[in-house]
């Protein structure tokens, strides 16, 4: 096979430089440099899952290197162990000769007589079709499939410990029918593109989505959004998403105050055809993009799931991307320190999402509350652990609280927010603190963990440094009547409240069927026996809608909103038969009331005073 590209490259400055000269493949030929890796990634050899690949590390004096594949990476919080999906590691010399490699580690492998090392070639396996995989988020996954690559390039390329901090050219061969989608420039062409990044941190930080192109962009302020989708049914188009989205973009955009701190933001979108139960889906956040994974459903019930994931994600542009610890900012993917402050990163981020839809109107002031209201609900389902103490033992001691972040850490978030405002008779909002932060603490720098209370006092107000003690360190729960008092909300941490009945409250699932199923005749109320509801019944659709864990809660927000006294219901069945299979049948009766226990209350106040109004309006614009 012939050469389709050469490289010859003398560093800059150098008068003499050592170097080996060798073809590799049968693409390209390359120097050995002191400062620099090569990595050829060779798509076209895709095989039972798997992807051939060739690193040309740095010219070495050492007698011994440690080859290293990460444990974690940035923004997922748990171990993830990419080293289990490497096969075949090989150490080569110039001349082509074996050298001893042996695996030190899950993510590791020494190789011995370092100073002959040339090359290292192995293949590498997709997490996506993988047992190893299995706990893995998905949006921090790999797949390699006949018609798409989403290569998230730390589950595939690795690094020399204590070389990470060197430059990296990377070599991607491809189909020719294939366009690699990221907000990484590169130089392309129709079966190899070539990427250089200065470092380890922003080669992991770049995924790139190979595929059929199906792409779109538009302009967010001073800020172009590309968006790339693959479909593997087409039920979703790149377009129709784009337009989905569009709204929320430009209500982030604005709340930044409409110039982004980059010019260039590429979402990438994988929709996977048969999620077999695992409903793990979400995005993970990158400086410059983010990895949506999503079910392929119809596109109504897609939407707005996108929707409220890509503000959370395109949000992280403030923090953790760019008002960030030391511990992020120097991030170690072998052995990581985790920061105080995933409140924060997380926290902040997804409050943001939400309150960024109230201020432009995409939500109501109604429909913003009951998001938050959700949020106090499963912040109820976890252990009551302090923020700070949750989050710097994230890996160790509370892993099951991670996800509470994105829970408890959102209405924590809303706390500081209220309380900022409250503080300063309406003069400052999180966001002009965030603000203030960020003209310091940005992307090419970091706060010290340990004293960040201290600089959110000094940005704002002395006091503060007390509420973050007292609330965030130490747990103390948040003076909700007083903070939600302020904007015209009555908060009860316990009452009675009345809600349409469902017919039962004991639900399990069918991950085969996709259905909710009737648990208990106990939970069955008398509702539930007007309809005629039988245990092991399941839901297929309630009042039309189709029912199933991706949107039930949209289906139940619709159920308890729209219904009025006197309505009929209609609650399609799926009865298990005798032998096997289910029948269908359709059970109607008149909509039923129900009183229950409910936490945290929050009702708008009827006959709110000026100041509240206010307050309100500084909060939500509404």
């Amino acid at each position: 096979m012939r050469l389709t590209h050469s490289l010859l490259s003398i560093p800059r400055g150098a008068a003499l430089v050592l170097f080996y000269f060798i073809p590799i493949l049968s693409y390209g030929q390359f120097f050995q440099e002191e400062d620099q890796y090569v990595v050829v990634q060779d798509l076209t050899s895709f095989e039972e899952d798997a992807i051939r690949m060739e690193i040309i590390p740095p010219l070495l004096t050492d007698s011994m290197v440690v080859f290293q594949m990460p444990k974690i990476v940035p923004g997922t919080y748990s171990v993830h162990n990419y080293g289990l999906f490497v096969r075949d590691i090989t150490a080569l010399s110039a001349q082509g000769d074996t050298l001893p490699i042996k695996r030190s580690g899950i993510n590791s492998w020494e190789i011995s007589q370092a100073k002959e090392l040339y090359r290292i070639t192995y293949r590498i396996e997709d997490s996506f079709d993988s047992e190893e995989g299995a706990e893995i988020f998905p949006p921090a996954g790999s797949s390699n499939e006949a018609h798409v690559f989403l290569l998230n390039q730390f589950a595939y390329i690795g690094y020399l410990k204590g070389r990470k901090d060197l430059s990296y050219e990377l070599r991607i061969k491809h189909p020719k029918s294939f366009y690699g989608s990221g907000a990484w420039p590169g130089e392309r062409s129709d079966s190899l593109d070539i990427f250089k990044y200065p470092n380890y941190f922003q080669l992991h930080d770049n995924p790139l989505l190979y595929c059929q192109p199906d792409t779109s962009s538009i302009q967010i302020g001073n800020s172009k959004v590309e968006l790339s989708i693959y479909s593997p049914n087409a039920k979703v188009g790149a377009d129709s998403t784009m337009m989905a989205i569009q709204e929320v973009l430009e209500a982030s955009a604005k709340y930044l105050g409409g110039n982004l701190p980059l010019d260039l933001y590429s979402i990438l979108v994988y929709c996977e055809e048969d999620m077999e139960g695992q409903f793990s889906y979400g995005a993970l956040e990158h400086h410059r993009s983010t990895v949506l994974y999503m079910p392929e459903i119809d596109a109504s019930s897609l939407y707005q799931s996108i929707r409220d994931i890509v503000a959370h994600e395109f949000l992280h542009i403030v923090t953790p991307l760019g008002i960030h610890s030391e511990y992020v900012h120097d991030f170690d993917f072998a052995d990581p320190e985790m920061s105080r402050h995933l409140w924060l990163y997380e926290g902040v981020t997804e409050y943001t999402s939400h309150l960024v839809q109230v201020r432009d109107g995409l939500y109501t002031k109604e429909e913003f509350k009951e998001v938050m209201w959700d949020k106090f609900l499963s912040n109820d389902q976890y252990d009551s652990i302090p923020l700070t103490l949750a989050s710097r033992h994230t890996l160790d001691l509370f892993p099951e609280n991670y996800l509470n972040f994105y829970e408890g850490g959102a209405i924590a978030a809303m706390a500081l927010d209220l309380f900022l405002i409250e503080q300063s008779n309406g003069e400052m909002r999180l966001a002009n603190l965030l603000e203030s932060l960020s003209k310091v603490y940005h992307a090419d720098t970091f706060f010290v963990d340990a004293d960040f209370f201290d600089i959110l006092a000094d940005y704002s107000f002395p006091q503060t440094k007390e509420f973050m003690v007292r609330h965030f360190a130490g747990g103390q729960d948040f003076p909700w009547e007083r903070l939600l008092g302020n904007v015209g909300i009555d908060y009860q941490e316990t009452g009675v409240s009345y809600g349409w009945s469902l017919g039962c409250d004991a639900f399990s699932y069918d991950l085969e069927q996709s259905r909710f199923i009737i648990a208990s005749e106990d939970g069955i109320d008398d509702f539930g026996r007007d309809l005629g509801l039988r245990l092991l019944d399941q839901i297929v659709s309630l009042n039309g809608d189709s029912l199933a864990i991706y949107n039930f809660q949209q289906v139940l927000e619709d159920y308890q909103n729209n219904l009025r006294e006197g309505d009929k219901v209609e609650i399609v069945i799926a009865r298990p038969k005798r032998k096997e299979g289910f029948k269908i049948k359709t059970l109607k009766a008149t909509a039923q009331q129900v009183p229950y226990e409910e936490s945290h209350l929050m009702e708008w106040q009827k006959s709110p005073s000026e100041d509240q109004i206010r307050l309100r309006k500084i909060w939500l614009n509404q």
